[in-house]
């Protein structure tokens, strides 16, 4: 067979907050495209991503989120489930630690691709620098982990763009290939916007990566709706 697991959570890709949310609250995501870190999950073709959060006042938060895939196996879902604690640290500064893992259906042997992570965010006002680590990722007995830059400049009022750049290495190329030295670079121009009381990105993905003409330049359209509970 993301792909890149930068799929991270729809929750954090939209710049999750945990202080600025409900206590329980869900989100559904309609995209053009699954993207993970460049690379397309469902073949190109449109996706359907619900998600569930809880966040506590203290900074603490689970979730659960889901999507339709297509890859190897005949697999055709995705589910995920994370935990964490994000804080503010004062002066600007915030940081977001916690653990996912991630869950694959549609076959038996689906769940061969099933696999832990953790990471680690720290941000200053706009910036932010991202770091995931997985031991056995999509389960294929090596190490992997993703160093990410992202940098949020407010246009206007509701229109921001977002550039992102990030770099996935396998420690072990013997278990999972992404490229011929086990590395690949992934950039994001994204143009993120508030409408109707929903969340629209319009983004241009591109990637070196060199294999299977996979993580080719792709433009994408998503719109998310935040629905709080309590």
């Amino acid at each position: 067979m993301q792909i890149t697991k930068f799929l991270v959570p729809a929750c954090l890709i939209l710049g999750f907050n945990p202080s600025a949310q409900a206590n329980l609250s869900s989100t559904v995501t309609l995209t053009s495209n699954y993207l993970f870190n460049g690379i397309t999950l469902t073949q190109d073709d449109p996706a359907l991503q619900p998600s569930l959060d809880w966040v506590s006042d203290s900074g603490w938060y689970l979730g659960t989120w889901g999507s339709n895939v297509s890859f190897a196996e005949n697999t055709d879902r995705e589910v995920d489930f994370y935990t964490g604690y994000y804080t503010d640290l004062g002066n600007n500064w915030a940081m977001d630690l916690g653990i996912a893992h991630y869950t694959y259906y549609g076959s038996s042997d689906s769940s061969a691709f099933d696999y832990p992570e953790a990471y680690i965010k720290v941000s200053y006002r706009d910036t932010k620098l991202s770091y995931w680590y997985a031991k056995d990722y999509f389960g294929a007995g090596g190490g992997h982990y993703i160093v990410m830059l992202t940098q949020n400049v407010q246009l206007t009022q509701g229109l921001t763009l977002q550039l992102s750049a990030d770099r996935s290495t396998s420690t072990d190329t013997s278990k999972f290939l992404r490229d011929n030295d086990g590395t690949y670079h992934h950039w994001r121009l994204a143009l993120l916007g508030e409408w109707f009381g929903a969340k629209w990105t319009a983004a241009f993905d591109d990637t070196d990566l060199e294999l299977d003409d996979l993580g080719e330049p792709t433009f994408s359209l998503s719109v998310a709706k935040t629905f709080n509970w309590f």
